[in-house]
């Protein structure tokens, strides 16, 4: 004989939904624009061993990937006569 299936009716009784997330202010959404504007996505697609070493690196020293990808751009654009990054 089949076990009879439990009834689960009441399994939500008592609950209470959440407030639904509030959408940005005109302000913040403003300023996110504004953050938007103050930089560029500068990328490539590159083998593997290279999204591999970026992370050990990030491992060893604590630097975030984007900061060892700016720094390692400022050392190639030295490297080629440039003075660094120009504002």
């Amino acid at each position: 004989m089949a076990k009879p299936k439990p009834n689960l009716a009441g399994a939500f009784d008592g609950l209470t939904m959440p407030e639904p997330a509030r959408a940005p202010s005109r302000a913040r959404r403003v300023a996110s624009a504004q953050e938007a504007t103050e930089t560029v996505l500068v990328g490539a697609n590159l083998p593997p061993r290279y999204a591999r070493n970026l992370a050990m690196l990030h491992a060893e020293t604590g630097k975030s990937k984007k900061e060892l990808l700016q720094e390692a751009l400022d050392m190639f654009f030295v490297s080629k006569g440039g003075a660094g990054l120009k504002l």
